[in-house]
């Protein structure tokens, strides 16, 4: 379940002048995609497609896409947020709202999934990316050949996955399977590109006409936490009743 991938990017924290319209319409395509992709799965869910999106290679390959698309944009905010200065009060709290929607995420999950709970999955890594990505926003290019490691060492075969195994009976953590996992390898790796493309300036190179639809596209983008955080919810109070009347 993408429920992992929490279209939480980070731009609710920008100052309005900070923008980038660009990035915006980005992190918007990125959320409408995410919203396509769990209805989807929540359709398989309460019995109403026989569609698994853990299963098929095009939604395996589509989750990939977002979560891609919502990790860089991880990267370019906090670029925007640090390359002049570090603010501690902004990381403080960009730390706090992240740890405590995390947590949410891992008791909800634990209630509705309780053998596949989600412990560590896009949330979670976008709290460790915001962590540590404002370290690295100083020197972009580093971050990109760094970036580009992390994600070599992915595509050589690299996996994270016996240290969740070595974690899973002190953490009492799901034995086979979570709804959604995103490890450090190769995500972070996406986060620095994402640093490295925002100081290159690439994706103000994309000029997208400002109209009536685009500022309502661009204002998606501008308010992916909250429709991170009612999106699911909603989808499952209207699934799910309408599952049970039309399946009892």
């Amino acid at each position: 379940m993408l429920y992992h991938s929490i279209a939480l990017q980070l731009g609710e924290f920008l100052p309005s002048q900070a923008r980038i319209f660009s990035l915006d319409i980005y992190r918007a395509i990125a959320v409408f995609l995410m919203v396509i992709f769990h209805f989807t799965y929540d359709l398989h869910h309460f019995g109403f497609s026989g569609i698994d999106t853990t299963k098929v290679a095009f939604w395996l390959n589509l989750r990939t896409f977002i979560v891609t698309m919502f990790m860089s944009a991880v990267g370019m905010s906090l670029y925007i947020v640090y390359a002049r200065h570090f603010n501690l009060q902004k990381y403080k709290k960009r730390l706090i709202l992240l740890g405590g929607a995390s947590t949410i995420v891992s008791i909800a999950t634990y209630i509705i999934f309780p053998k596949t709970w989600i412990y560590f999955g896009v949330l979670h890594m976008i709290f460790i990316a915001s962590a540590i990505g404002p370290f690295f926003v100083k020197k972009p290019n580093i971050s990109g050949v760094l970036g580009l490691m992390i994600i070599g060492l992915y595509l050589a075969g690299f996996r994270m996955t016996p240290l969740f195994e070595l974690l899973q009976a002190p953490l009492h953590l799901p034995l086979r399977r979570t709804e959604d996992l995103a490890s450090f390898v190769p995500w972070f790796g996406v986060v620095l590109l994402g640093i490295f493309i925002m100081h290159h300036q690439l994706m103000q190179k994309i000029k997208i006409p400002e109209n009536k639809f685009t500022k309502k596209l661009a204002w998606v983008g501008q308010n992916t936490l909250a429709i991170y955080i009612i999106h699911q919810p909603v989808l499952f109070a209207l699934l799910g009743p309408l599952a049970y009347f039309l399946h009892k």
